[in-house]
């Protein structure tokens, strides 16, 4: 039996000098296994991905994070739990992803409101809009 386990590793670097970052990434990601190691668990590295948190005024330096001889994929944005996070922490690639989706159940409500009663619209707007909302 396998376990899906999905893990938002965070963590916080203050130096400005790119090498030391990428040797303390190299040593959580080390610490990190061990630790999967010991509780029975794999991380699985082509499925790992790297964002670097950065705001918009700030050049893009890319990382190069290696593991094991596997280099990590750097991405500008990646779903985590249902939302899409982008490098500049702004939900724009969320909301430009759900709203095609929003769009399509409220023309759906549009058109049942003058054939169904309120408790079915109810049920309807719950089933779709509100799932949306929630959860992406």
């Amino acid at each position: 039996m396998f376990l899906k386990l999905y893990c938002l590793l965070m963590i916080q670097v203050t130096d400005k000098d790119h090498h030391s970052f990428q040797e303390k990434t190299n040593l959580t990601l080390t610490s990190l296994n061990q630790w999967f190691d010991i509780n029975q668990l794999v991380l699985i590295i082509a499925k790992t991905n790297v964002i670097k948190f950065t705001p918009r005024s700030t050049a893009h330096v890319p990382l190069d994070i290696y593991y094991k001889d596997n280099i990590i994929d750097e991405v500008k944005s990646t779903k985590f739990l249902g939302i899409h996070i982008s490098n500049h922490m702004n939900l724009k690639n969320h909301v430009e992803l759900i709203l095609p989706n929003l769009s399509a159940a409220c023309f759906l409500i549009k058109n049942l409101i003058h054939t169904l009663n309120l408790d079915t619209l109810h049920m309807v707007y719950f089933a779709y809009i509100h799932l949306l909302l929630q959860y992406g």
